[in-house]
């Protein structure tokens, strides 16, 4: 610490005792200004602030007290350590002093080696408490920029493995894109709070994630399944949940919910619980309807694409049966975005 860099402001209603700390506060090579009253004190401290404020405590007006309280009231000098020099030596006026926020308490007469020692100390720990704050920040802001890239790293690797599985059912990757976006969508528009909208969003491309689990045969079946078949696939919703049930982790928490329920039904038909209504989790109920119609829109080993208007006319029909309503009619009246977004992310 270079003392020539650090500023002193000396408050004090009596000249003498002013100059007295000038001559051997200067000779170490601080710069000082000086101040002979409270208010004047605080009008310098205002218009630049001291490294280091000496105060005295019995001066007309306003008291060094008074002064030290207004300025540890403000959150932009607060942090200014004051140090009490007085010729008051009773106990409770050194107790009032670190009570307010003093940083040390020097009784008159002093000799000028302790001040200097005194004040010296107390710069260097101004400025090791300031250093170890920007430090601070330096490792939040490190910590915070790691947790982004640890976030990214993770959204990426819930689309790649996704899409990898998407791939087993001769899909692309593209499809679970697109279910994630229609999903958040869809959440958007339902006014769901940002952090389960965001949930929904990370989570939905894992929604098929059961069907790691399905043999190849059926999964790749051009035809109609049977009725045996038909059973077997359908065991891709619990195989689901089971990968996800006991993970701890906000995103896979919620693929839980999805893959368990992202086939159950309005009307109560669907599997593999049949649930009804609003017994189904809203994640659920979001991702069936943008699952299907990804599904309807796009080409698949069992049926071609239909056209957006098909796929329409067929969600708007299932409206209260497969759908949940409130969505049917969120979607349909958003639905060129979702047009959109199907267009932005073709295979």
């Amino acid at each position: 610490m270079k003392a020539e860099n650090k500023e002193i402001l000396i408050v004090d209603d009596k000249l003498t005792n002013i100059e007295l700390l000038n001559s051997f506060l200067k000779k170490e090579g601080y710069k000082v200004r000086n101040a002979t009253n409270g208010k004047t004190a605080l009008l310098s401290v205002s218009a630049k602030q001291p490294d280091l404020i000496i105060l005295d405590i019995n001066m007309p007006d306003m008291n060094g007290f008074e002064v030290c309280k207004r300025l540890k009231a403000n959150p932009k000098t607060e942090h200014i350590p004051i140090m009490f020099i007085s010729a008051l030596n009773d106990l409770e006026s050194k107790i009032e002093a670190f009570r307010i926020g003093g940083v040390d308490y020097v009784v008159k007469p002093y000799s000028s080696e302790e001040v200097i020692a005194r004040v010296h100390t107390h710069l260097e720990l101004s400025d090791y408490q300031h250093h170890l704050e920007e430090k601070v920040a330096e490792g939040l802001h490190s910590i915070k920029k790691l947790n982004e890239e640890l976030e990214s790293t993770q959204n990426e690797m819930i689309i790649t493995v996704a899409s990898i599985l998407d791939a087993k059912e001769n899909a692309t990757g593209k499809h679970v894109m697109r279910v994630a976006e229609f999903s958040k969508l869809l959440a958007e528009l339902y006014k769901l709070d940002k952090e389960t909208t965001e949930l929904i969003y990370k989570a939905a491309p894992l929604h098929d994630a059961g069907k790691v689990a399905i043999p190849d045969e059926i999964l790749h079946k051009p035809g109609p399944l049977t009725e045996e078949e038909r059973v077997i696939m359908n065991t891709h919703a619990i195989k689901g949940y089971e990968i996800f049930k006991n993970s701890t982790k906000p995103i896979l928490q919620m693929a839980a919910v999805i893959t368990k329920e992202h086939h159950e039904r309005w009307n109560g038909s669907g599997y593999p619980y049949g649930l009804k209504g609003y017994e189904i989790h809203i994640a659920g109920r979001i991702v069936i309807l943008a699952d299907v119609f990804d599904a309807l829109t796009h080409k698949r080993v069992y049926k071609e694409a239909w056209s957006y208007e098909e796929a329409l006319s067929y969600i708007l029909a299932e409206r209260g049966f497969l759908f949940e309503p409130k969505l049917v009619d969120l979607f349909s009246a958003n639905y060129e975005e979702f047009i959109a977004i199907d267009k932005k992310f073709q295979d």
